[in-house]
């Protein structure tokens, strides 16, 4: 059994560039069954804040940012169809 890529979506209240992000993340979500999504609020974590404050809307996924700032459909599906990939070949040839 494969288990879903875990994503952690950093975001905060009244930030545009966030809301087209989550948006893109909801089309994402509902295509790609093999992905769970984490919505982290940065305004509830003073370390969170002062990481991201300037770098909002961010993806990450094991620490790797996947992006910042802006999301584009296309290039996240890509970017996680590929991870998935690598994640299955390293599992039968590993």
């Amino acid at each position: 059994m494969d288990f879903p890529i875990q994503l952690q979506f950093y975001t905060k209240p009244d930030c545009p560039l966030c809301d087209e992000a989550k948006a893109i993340l909801q089309k994402v979500g509902a295509k790609a069954s093999f992905v769970a999504i984490e919505e982290i609020d940065i305004t509830k974590n003073m370390g969170l804040f002062t990481k991201y404050k300037h770098l909002i809307p961010v993806l990450e996924s094991g620490g790797q940012q996947l992006f910042v700032h802006r999301a584009t459909y296309w290039k996240l599906m890509w970017q996680l169809r590929w991870y998935r990939f690598q994640r299955l070949l390293a599992k039968f040839t590993g």
